[in-house]
């Protein structure tokens, strides 16, 4: 009896330590798009068992379904390198014309067209997936011309025919995608709300990549408003219905998000109703008919 619990413990122990090896493979995120183009001409789908199964050194990664009702799609799958192998469900027939689909690599180039006879063998397609490596860009450098109020970017591409362009990042949010014969970018600060800001470039490849972003952090300060006021308070902060500002005179408040997008803009109010906002960080730019200014960092909670 103590011997079959080992073993039954042991086997247990294995069976996870296989699910758990599995499950990190397949959550990896480096890895080829495949596009899968799915057709049915006479328009009813496909059937719920019917479908392409897709598993890649024997770890399943997908089932892709053309849903009943619908006569065409396309849909997209992150696979690693590797023995990947498309099986169609051993037992459902495969009728041609009515489960036509095409299989295409993350280079665009087709690789499979569903036959246009009757049958499917269970593993009708075995391909070998090899990913090119992801190259980071190099020599990247940034600046801050506060006189000129622009930041400035450059860099050198990776040496690989596989980079589509480039991603231009600006604290998180995308500013531009960029061909790849560029090399270098500004961006004009004239209008962002004084305060700390990340701009990052990173290279697009065909494929997914999981590459450390080259980045580069300056403080921006907004001098359009000579005057800092000493006067302006905001009470309660943090907060999750009105803020209300201390002052007089005040001519307009400004309230950007934390990546400089401009929410909202009041004209002579001390009342800012926050009730609708989403959690988190609002720079508020408050300016005074004497041509003050106060910028201040508000939480808004829920």
């Amino acid at each position: 009896m103590k011997k079959f619990a080992t073993f039954l413990i042991s086997a247990t122990l294995m069976l996870i330590s296989a699910n758990l090896s599995a499950q990190t493979e397949k959550n990896q995120t480096d890895g080829c798009y495949f596009r899968f183009v799915l057709e049915d001409p006479m328009g009813f789908g496909w059937i719920p068992e019917a479908g392409i199964r897709v598993t890649v050194d024997g770890v399943e990664y997908g089932f892709i379904n053309l849903p009943w009702g619908t006569p065409s799609a396309e849909e997209t799958l992150l696979l690693p390198s590797g023995e990947v192998h498309f099986s169609w469900p051993d037992g459902i027939g495969f009728t041609p014309f009515k489960h036509y689909f095409e299989i295409y690599n993350s280079f665009n180039e087709l690789i499979y067209t569903s036959p246009d006879v009757p049958g499917l063998p269970e593993s009708f397609f075995i391909y070998q997936n090899e990913c090119p490596e992801c190259l980071p860009l190099t020599h990247f450098e940034g600046a801050y011309n506060q006189e000129a109020k622009v930041v400035n970017l450059s860099w050198l591409a990776p040496e690989s025919e596989y980079v589509t362009g480039f991603d231009i990042l600006r604290n998180g949010a995308l500013l531009e995608h960029v061909a790849t014969t560029v090399v270098s970018y500004a961006d004009n600060t004239e209008n962002l709300v004084t305060g700390t800001y990340t701009y990052c470039v990173v290279p697009v490849y065909a494929f997914a990549c999981d590459l450390e972003e080259q980045c580069f952090e300056t403080y921006i300060e907004n001098l359009s408003v000579k005057k800092y006021s000493s006067a302006l308070s905001l009470y309660p902060n943090p907060s999750n219905n009105m803020v209300y500002i201390a002052g007089e005179d005040i001519a307009n408040v400004k309230i950007f998000n934390k990546i400089g997008q401009l929410i909202n803009n009041y004209n002579h109010t001390n009342r800012i109703d926050v009730t609708s906002y989403q959690a988190g960080i609002y720079i508020f730019n408050i300016t005074t008919t004497k041509g003050e200014f106060g910028v201040y960092k508000v939480v808004v909670t829920k």
